[in-house]
């Protein structure tokens, strides 16, 4: 589907929308893109975004098909909507990174979502970067900056659980998000690449922690399954083999006392306010994931540090997986760390949050429907919640 068929599918859904919800929404939708201007330049003029959003108190919902992410009308309108899957082989955002004031989401079985500020619209920028069949194959293992300031890129590996055909890992497993191309390219990364996808090398773990970056490669063989750990202090050189007991160590989650000072501060105060004691951090500040953990680990929290809030201080938001959410930010001595409760919009049973996030003043959230091992619809929405920006 071209993308202008794609905005043009975007406002037909919307305007089924009532006339009375509309009203109510304000300046509120999503637009096809807008050409370029002497006096404005998109973010990435070579690639204009499938749709400008522009958030208010009400959700705009994003559910994943065949065509990419898909506006439906209200979270209702996905459930049953979409099959069971076991979950290596069920489209959902399965990680997301920040880079610069963009959110970049690597969607499972399905390619990569940009989420970029538009501001001569007062929206944001909605960018779809599919990855075609080969992506459909196989599932989304990792989503890492290798180095400050470069592309990120997302490892792909042959999961074998609930496979029934015989599938070979995929030929090439490295593809990089680069702004300024309408599909994913692929990276290279000598570390990884030391195990030669030819010899059926299987990399199904990519993660960073203490300083070193940790993979697992595993070959069938006739005997039985060869399976290496490695670690190394960068991806441009082949690592070391390391036992088990230490790749697993190294999977556990950091300390509060690890975090960066503001962010230790603004966790501690949503621990003890929503009652969790781990949190999976996405930062801009960061190349992949951060866990931080206190004690042994509750129910865990999805949250998003920025340095760049209001008046350039730092905040963090977070949200459990039913929507209770806080928005915490650098404050004064007499409240150094002010924190407001917020609900993202009700969810259907059996759907959860996954993921939150920030762009401009939209708040970003990622759902799906699971059941066991199993996912079935999923998505995102973005909005403006009124106890954080007011009515619209």
């Amino acid at each position: 589907m071209s993308r202008f068929s794609f905005c043009l599918a975007l406002l037909m859904s919307l305007s089924l929308l009532s006339c009375d919800r509309l009203a109510q929404r304000g300046n509120v939708g999503v637009d096809p893109p807008v050409a370029a201007t002497p006096e404005f330049q998109p973010p990435t003029p070579e690639v204009p975004p499938m749709a400008i959003l522009r958030a208010g108190e009400f959700p705009l919902w994003f559910q994943f098909t065949d065509d990419g992410p898909t506006l439906i009308e209200t979270i209702e309108s996905a459930r049953y909507s979409a099959a069971l899957i076991p979950w290596p082989h069920a489209p959902h955002v399965r990680f997301v990174l920040a880079q610069g004031e963009d959110l970049l989401l690597a969607v499972n079985n399905e390619g990569f979502v940009r989420l970029a500020p538009w501001p001569s619209h007062g929206g944001i920028g909605l960018y779809h970067v599919p990855g075609g069949e080969l992506w459909r194959q196989y599932t989304v293992g990792a989503f890492v900056r290798p180095a400050p300031g470069a592309d990120p890129v997302a490892l792909l590996y042959l999961n074998e659980w609930f496979l029934e055909q015989d599938v070979r890992p995929p030929s090439l497993r490295l593809w990089s998000l680069d702004a300024s191309s309408a599909t994913p390219r692929a990276a290279a990364m000598p570390a990884l690449d030391a195990f030669a996808s030819e010899e059926d090398w299987n990399l199904d773990v990519l993660r960073r922690g203490g300083g070193y970056w940790y993979f697992r490669a595993t070959k069938r063989n006739a005997v039985q399954q060869e399976i290496w750990m490695i670690r190394t202090d960068s991806l441009e050189r082949e690592g070391e083999r390391i036992s088990l007991s230490d790749f697993q160590n190294a999977a556990r989650p950091e300390p509060l006392s690890a975090a960066p000072p503001a962010l230790r501060e603004m966790l501690a105060a949503v621990f003890a306010e929503i009652g969790s004691n781990s949190a999976t951090v996405v930062s801009p500040d960061f190349q992949s994931y951060r866990r931080f953990a206190t004690g042994s680990e509750g129910i865990p929290v999805h949250a998003f540090f920025s340095r760049d809030g209001t008046d350039g201080r730092a905040f963090l938001l977070a949200t459990d997986p039913e929507g209770d959410a806080l928005h915490v930010e650098a404050g004064d001595s007499a409240n150094p760390h002010p924190v407001r409760r917020f609900s993202l919009p009700v969810l259907p049973e059996g759907f959860v949050y996954t993921e939150i996030g920030m762009v401009d003043d939209t708040v970003f959230a990622a759902w799906e429907e699971q059941v066991g091992f199993s996912i079935g619809a999923a998505g995102f929405m973005v909005i403006r919640p009124p106890e954080l920006f007011g009515g619209d």
